[in-house]
């Protein structure tokens, strides 16, 4: 599987890979948006792999939410032991740990924004998680890539 560089690599690496007449207009994280199409830049050990989403054959771009399912695991733990240790004990403690356990579930099972989706003609399976940016700090970027093709996001 493939390690995705989380900071952006220098514009000179990514001038490389343009075409005559292309220019970079933004850049997030390996992704990069140009004058034609979305640029993805994989560094795996020595080797660069380059993938690219012509806007041509963009469909969409969906804002995807998720629950935090490590937030919900961890306040069942707490909600349980807490439960456990109630009749044990028979304190305020246990008590104040099940609330707060409850809290973590009800707080970890509110949907937010995960990642953007963003679609071409014919995709599936691995290519679609390799277009999957992250959502937090991606605004500027995704809107740049609307701008340039009219294509809207879509809000699950």
């Amino acid at each position: 599987m493939a390690m995705l560089v989380p900071l952006s690599q220098p514009a000179d690496e990514v001038q490389r890979y343009l075409a005559e007449g292309e220019r970079l207009v933004s850049s997030f994280g390996p992704y990069h948006a140009t004058s034609r199409r979305v640029v993805l830049l994989i560094h795996r050990r020595e080797e660069t792999s380059v993938h690219e989403l012509p806007y041509i054959t963009l469909e969409s771009i969906t804002e995807v939410k998720t629950t935090d399912r490590k937030k919900m695991i961890l306040g069942a733990c707490l909600s349980g032991l807490g439960l456990a240790t109630l009749f044990a004990w028979y304190l305020i403690v246990p008590i104040i740990a099940v609330v707060a356990g409850v809290f973590i579930i009800l707080q970890g099972a509110t949907e937010r924004p995960a990642y953007y989706q963003l679609k071409g003609r014919g995709m599936e399976g691995e290519d679609l998680y390799k277009w999957q940016v992250v959502h937090y700090g991606a605004g500027s970027f995704i809107a740049s890539i609307t701008m340039m093709t009219g294509v809207e996001i879509t809000r699950n």
